[in-house]
């Protein structure tokens, strides 16, 4: 099938839907840490956003987030219309997507990646992993999954340092995460060892298994349940009629630009970019006369309107960088380094806003925000949504905080550590005490 007849089939269609542990295991998780050989190539330095080749990006299919649709249907629809590029650069600039649905996505790129473009595929499974280290809302289980097809992918790419690191990390997650049935733990260390020993690691994938008795038991400490999230600091903002009537307006420009793009010779595709374009124009002029407007809001309602900018920033953003494989408002692309610097301070802004707001609570749940918005903030620096480099600080204190919170639990659950074994920054889980951490670390 022709590309322009199986991509006009998927724009078609998505327009219609417009509108505790032994010194044993200590000495087995050092095989994995301690080994320092490089990469026969320097692993890709770039973050996921930055990595994105905008000119692979099929404007029909990219602008469809534009014209409402939602950003995961829209990467799907892309991968299974062979737009890879499409559905990649779709992921990259998402501020929407749940963690969940993220983490799946910069998995099956990494494999559809691998072998076209390797380097894009390394970049992949570094979010990947990345997610499985630092995103709030997953859970031990899902953390150890991710870790685990992230460090095959690794493999499979000869990225041997990186494929250790994601493997070490799902054992850690398998022997100290908290929220762990003994079933899931076993299943977690037996995938473990089973990837050990596809590696040729046929003596550590022996001694693991015969730790799985001990080790499926945990750290046999109770953590009291916590229903807290840091989006329940958050409010709401309704926004003026105005502003739904100029969303509404670039949402049509979008679909009117999806739908003919296809057929459309050079000089009508020209006048349908520039239709979107002076939409999108139109639509930052109300926003901002929109947002002044609003008056003094409660600090719960401020979050809410930061998230709501960022969001509109972070689309600018992407048509300065001709993000949506067209040029669709050069005044932006002009300005695409005061774009960034824009964004970067509402990022700034929301998470200090945040911090306030964590400031009133209670120790528990306290600690617990804290630990999210760290996560959160350099996830968003990781992924390279948060332009700049305050991942770097973000980092730092996050790397505090969680042995702060493990030394209160007696050295129980996970704590977030650094690794630069792969000739780049990475963040990763680990348990156990000190004196274990340490054995890791120095190779037993």
């Amino acid at each position: 099938m022709s590309r322009q007849r199986m991509t006009q089939g998927v724009t078609y269609a998505l327009l219609a839907g417009v509108v505790a542990l032994t010194i044993a295991g200590a000495l087995l998780l050092g095989a994995y840490f301690s080994g320092r050989s490089r990469p026969d190539a320097p692993f890709p330095a770039q973050s996921a956003l930055d990595a994105v080749a905008v000119d692979g990006v099929a404007p029909d299919l990219a602008v469809l987030t534009l014209a409402g649709e939602n950003d995961e249907r829209i990467a799907r629809a892309a991968r299974d219309a062979g737009e890879l590029e499409t559905a990649y650069a779709t992921l990259a600039y998402s501020t929407l997507l749940p963690d969940n649905p993220r983490n799946g996505l910069w998995l099956l790129l990494a494999d559809d990646f691998a072998a076209q473009d390797p380097n894009r595929a390394l970049v992949a499974a570094r979010a990947a992993l990345d997610m499985a280290a630092l995103a709030p809302d997953l859970g031990d289980l899902a953390r150890a999954d991710v870790s685990l097809q992230a460090a095959k992918t690794f493999q499979d790419l000869g990225a041997e340092e990186p494929a250790r690191l994601a493997l070490a990390q799902a054992e850690e997650i398998g022997r100290h995460g908290l929220s762990l049935l003994p079933a899931q733990r076993r299943a977690i260390l037996a995938r473990v060892s089973d990837a050990l020993r596809e590696r040729g690691d046929t003596e550590a994938a022996s001694a693991l298994r015969g730790q799985l008795a001990e080790a499926v038991v945990g750290s046999g400490v109770q953590t009291p349940a916590t229903v807290f999230r840091l989006s329940d600091l958050r409010g709401s903002i309704v926004l003026p009629a105005d502003v739904a009537q100029i969303i509404s307006r670039r949402q049509e420009a979008a679909a009117s630009l999806a739908a003919r793009w296809l057929p459309a010779g050079a000089e009508e595709r020209i006048a349908l970019a520039a239709a979107l374009g002076e939409a999108l124009l139109a639509e930052d002029e109300v926003r901002t006369s929109a947002y002044s407007r609003l008056g003094e809001l409660s600090d719960a309602d401020r979050l809410a309107l930061l998230h709501d900018q960022i969001a509109w920033q972070t689309v600018k953003y992407r048509v300065a960088r001709r993000g949506y494989g067209v040029s669709l408002v050069p005044a932006w692309e002009a300005q695409v380094d005061a774009i960034s610097q824009q964004l970067a301070s509402t990022y700034t802004e929301l998470i200090n806003g945040y911090g306030r707001q964590l400031d009133a609570l209670d120790a528990t749940s306290y600690d617990v925000g804290h630990m999210d918005l760290l996560r959160q903030g350099l996830l968003w620096s990781r992924l390279g949504l948060f332009p700049g480099d305050a991942g770097l600080e973000l980092g730092r204190q996050l790397v505090e905080a969680s042995t702060t919170m493990r030394q209160r639990l007696g050295n129980a659950g996970l704590g977030v550590a650094t690794s630069d074994d792969a000739g780049l920054l990475f963040y990763i889980l680990r348990g156990g005490a000190p004196s274990e951490q340490a054995a890791t670390q120095d190779g037993g």
